[in-house]
């Protein structure tokens, strides 16, 4: 092997080696990134069961906790991508669970004080006679 066949192998090796780096950091960041979305859903779903979403919006609540679950299933598999891509996803419903169950309750406070207003018209109208 001549030196120019030894330089041409040498920057070779050294362009895989780099090659591998980069993918290492890739794959670490992508890890990383995926743990800190499921993270973020577990707490968006504890949020949203602080705004009472088990009573306003279940089925939103559930969705979410099942997509959370099967996010820490891919993460235990080392599916990286899946695993970030259904942390968002509950976060996601996780949030509109929580927004759905306030709504909700604005509502029902709504309602109960239009009813409110309507009997003290009619109490105002009845003492006025």
């Amino acid at each position: 092997m001549d030196g120019k066949e030894r330089s041409i192998l040498q920057l070779i090796g050294i362009a895989f080696a780099m090659g591998l780096l980069l993918l290492s950091g890739c794959a670490s960041k992508n890890v990383l990134l995926s743990r800190q979305k499921v993270s973020q859903a577990e707490k968006d779903i504890h949020e949203a069961k602080a705004s009472n979403a088990s009573l306003g919006a279940p089925v939103e609540l559930s969705t979410a906790e099942g997509k959370f679950s099967l996010a820490k299933e891919a993460l235990a598999k080392e599916d990286y991508e899946k695993a970030g891509r259904l942390a968002d996803e509950a976060s996601v419903d996780a949030e509109y669970a929580s927004v759905k169950a306030t709504s909700e309750k604005n509502k029902k406070t709504a309602a109960e004080m239009r009813k409110n207003i309507e009997s003290l018209r009619q109490e105002i109208q009845h003492q006025s006679k």
